[in-house]
């Protein structure tokens, strides 16, 4: 999210162009809520009333990740219990430094909707950041809340405008066309020309009409000279 984005400028263009005499009441931006964590607690042989039951649950649990049982199961129950206290405080650290950076993502996105006409962040669901291998999950919240908002406000808006190339929201769209309302599809192209995600051709199907926007105009309004492929 580049902070010089004219994000305002932005939606205000693409309700312009994608509707004749379109005025946009209001954007929604879909976002999660919040993170989870796996491992999500560590347990401590130090602090266990049973010290050495401890020992073979951390075991067990730092060797779901297969590298961390192998290099364990090599050891002598000595080293073993030292290295598995430098594996919980390396997996501690990045879940610190991880939780830190979805801060900082709040931040962010608290100042868009301060320094943005309106610009809402609605937050649903929460994705899982694996420690051991540095993924992310997926989540579907999110996807669900975006539906479900479409549908229940439906009676404030005259044309839907779904910025995203997600085919689980083909369901919603067909409702909201038997409701009478007029849904339209705006996707974002790849440098290369390819529509980013490729989900967007099956939503572009079932919506009214689309909207692709091309790369560099849409590198202008973040304003940023390089931006990737994706």
């Amino acid at each position: 999210m580049p902070k010089s984005a004219k994000w305002t400028n932005l939606f205000d263009w693409i309700v312009k162009n994608v509707v004749e005499n379109g005025e946009r009441l209001r954007t929604y931006w879909y976002v999660i809520k919040s993170l989870d964590f796996f491992p999500y607690r560590f347990p401590d042989p130090t602090k266990s009333s049973d010290p050495e039951k401890a020992e073979e649950v951390l075991q067990r649990l730092l060797s779901k990740y297969e590298p961390y049982q192998k290099e364990l199961d090599d050891r002598a129950p000595k080293d073993r219990a030292t290295r598995m206290e430098e594996i919980v405080k390396t997996l501690k650290e990045r879940k610190n430094t991880m939780q830190g950076r979805f801060n900082g993502w709040i931040v962010i996105q608290d100042g868009i909707s301060e320094n943005h006409k309106a610009i809402e962040f609605r937050r649903a669901g929460a994705v899982t950041y694996n420690l051991f291998d540095k993924s992310l999950g997926s989540e579907k919240a999110v996807d669900v809340k975006l539906a479900s908002d479409m549908i229940i406000l439906r009676g404030i808006y005259d044309i839907a405008i779904i910025v995203s190339g997600d085919q689980d929201y083909v369901p919603a769209v067909e409702v909201l066309k038997d409701c009478g309302k007029r849904v339209v599809n705006v996707a974002f192209k790849t440098r290369s020309g390819k529509l980013l995600p490729g989900g967007a051709r099956r939503l572009n199907q079932v919506t009214d009409w689309s909207f692709n926007i091309d790369f560099a105009l849409l590198a202008e309004y973040l304003q940023v000279g390089q931006l990737p492929l994706g």
